[in-house]
């Protein structure tokens, strides 16, 4: 067995599921600003909406390695920023977003984080679903993908 053989055989197996990457931490901010950006359109935010949001994350195996603790800091702090400056707040969050641009899966998996907060208090709001589609433009994501033009779907709104 050759020395490289034997430093090869001796490194630890890393489970992907334990790995943080620079893309894992966009997705993770770019889910969180969606979804305050969805919350805040109708005027307040409810607890059952970040639980929503939180609920959706552990089922994703990216997402789920942060835990419940980063994202919820996460989506407190811009809800307070949202309260003091909604305009700065609003160009974060869409800025945060719009870094997802060219990655269709993770866009995707955004927007429809973004429609399960939006239904997570009891309906889908005109103001919600108009947010959801500014976000579906600004990801190149087709709306129709997620429901959102086929009327009775998602409030039964229609463009």
């Amino acid at each position: 067995m050759t020395s490289t053989e034997t430093l090869a055989s001796r490194r630890a197996v890393v489970d992907p599921a334990e790995l943080c990457t620079p893309g894992a931490v966009d997705q993770l901010d770019a889910t969180v600003a969606a979804c305050a950006l969805v919350a805040q359109a109708d005027g307040w935010v409810t607890p059952e909406e970040a639980r929503q949001m939180l609920a959706r994350m552990r089922g994703s195996p990216t997402l789920a390695f942060f835990g419940a603790e980063e994202p919820s800091v996460l989506f407190d702090a811009l809800n307070v920023r949202f309260e003091t400056d909604l305009d700065e707040a609003e160009a974060l969050a869409e800025a945060t977003v719009a870094r997802l641009r060219g990655r269709p899966e993770i866009a995707r998996q955004v927007i429809e984080t973004a429609c399960a907060v939006a239904e997570a208090d009891g309906g889908f709001d005109a103001a919600e679903r108009e947010t959801v589609l500014r976000l579906c433009q600004m990801l190149n994501v087709d709306p129709a993908s997620v429901g959102l033009m086929a009327p009775g779907t998602r409030g039964g709104l229609t463009s």
